[in-house]
């Protein structure tokens, strides 16, 4: 298994580039004078998340637990860097990155390896020795302002990713269905909150239900979407040969990335993509079966559910079928930050994966301790 998830990911990382360089050479040459500019920066940005995912594949997982906490304190120091720090860097109406020099990092990115590593921890703890209420409230503490200041930025796509990957974890950490109910509620009231309070996030959400009420604003780029698949019907229009990469698609090499491939590709090239990664997501959530503790098993879902819902919320948004958020498609679309991340994140998995050779008692996802 772990051979067809490092080859999976390296073909993703392949395509990724073919894709990546077809949807920015124009742009390359118009802003950069290079067709090649955003494609050697993506692929630099790949060789050193592949040397990280190596390097982090042998370090035994257990690890992490033991500096979980100080992780959170780092993810904090470094998201409210983005609020108040003389490195926030400002761009598309907001304060997601950090720049050092030439370097630009969004720091958001990597709350999906340390909340993950963080919570597993707490649950992992919980089913150890069971945690009263007051120890619950004051220890997640450290994930409400994680949250709040990744939203605050605002990012409201990364936030909702978080929140239903936690809801995720407590529902296999078996927590009780009204618990689970109510923090879902709570959710979903602030995610609904935040639509309505903003102007813009409702023209999206409008723009989604009816992207031809505003075909010149709002709607303009889904309806590019469509008629980029359209125009690739079966088999497509060539590697190199598609239209919405000169400039009729905005974004088309970060979120809509997808959507050149379908024109590219066709709908033959799109549906091959769509179940390569589904077999992808189905072997990294094996993995949540084969850990050999119940950390293991916490952290692994979490990771893995990660990926699946950003591939799932990027190509629900370029097929219409969600709302647009602005989440890169994982080892395909532009985003450097992503990329590492992404890449850093495959080589916890892959320890806990090389970490254990049979299910043990402790996996709280073994159907023999479940019927103990």
């Amino acid at each position: 298994m772990q051979r067809r998830i490092l080859g999976l990911t390296i073909l993703f990382l392949l395509i990724g580039q073919i894709a990546l360089f077809s949807a920015t050479a124009v742009m390359g040459i118009q802003k950069h004078s290079s067709e090649f500019y955003y494609v050697l920066r993506q692929s630099a940005c790949g060789l050193i998340g592949l040397l990280l995912m190596i390097g982090v594949s042998k370090i035994p997982y257990s690890q992490w637990k033991k500096i979980s906490y100080w992780l959170i304190l780092a993810q904090i120091f470094l998201i409210a860097l983005t609020h108040f720090g003389p490195f926030r860097h400002y761009a598309y109406g907001a304060t997601r990155w950090l720049k050092i020099g030439p370097v630009l990092f969004q720091p958001s990115e990597l709350a999906k390896i340390t909340l993950t590593i963080f919570f597993a921890s707490l649950l992992a703890r919980h089913k150890e020795s069971p945690l009263p209420a007051k120890k619950w409230v004051t220890n997640s503490l450290p994930i409400v302002i994680t949250l709040a200041l990744i939203f605050k930025q605002p990012d409201l796509g990364t936030t909702t990713l978080l929140v239903v990957m936690i809801i995720g974890m407590l529902f296999i950490a078996g927590v009780r269905l009204s618990y689970l109910i109510s923090f879902l509620g709570v959710g979903s009231l602030g995610f609904v909150f935040a639509i309505v309070h903003y102007a813009w996030r409702r023209k999206r959400l409008f723009a989604y239900l009816n992207p031809w009420a505003d075909p010149q604003g709002t709607g303009f780029q889904t309806i590019q979407s469509f008629l980029s698949f359209h125009s690739g019907k079966l088999f497509g229009t060539g590697l190199g040969n598609g239209n919405s990469k000169l400039f009729f698609l905005p974004e088309v090499h970060t979120d809509f990335i997808f959507a050149l491939i379908g024109e590219e590709t066709g709908f033959l090239g799109a549906i091959s993509l769509l179940i390569l990664f589904t077999y992808f997501c189905y072997l990294l959530f094996k993995i949540a079966l084969t850990a050999k503790d119940a950390f293991g098993c916490y952290l692994s879902f979490g990771l893995s559910l990660s990926i699946a819902l950003q591939i799932a919320v990027n190509l629900g948004g370029v097929t219409g079928l969600l709302p647009v958020k602005g989440l890169p498609l994982p080892f395909i679309s532009w985003g450097r930050s992503a990329l590492i991340v992404n890449l850093v994140l495959m080589g916890i998995l892959l320890n806990i994966l090389q970490s254990s050779s049979i299910i043990p008692s402790e996996n709280p996802l073994d159907p023999k301790n479940k019927e103990s």
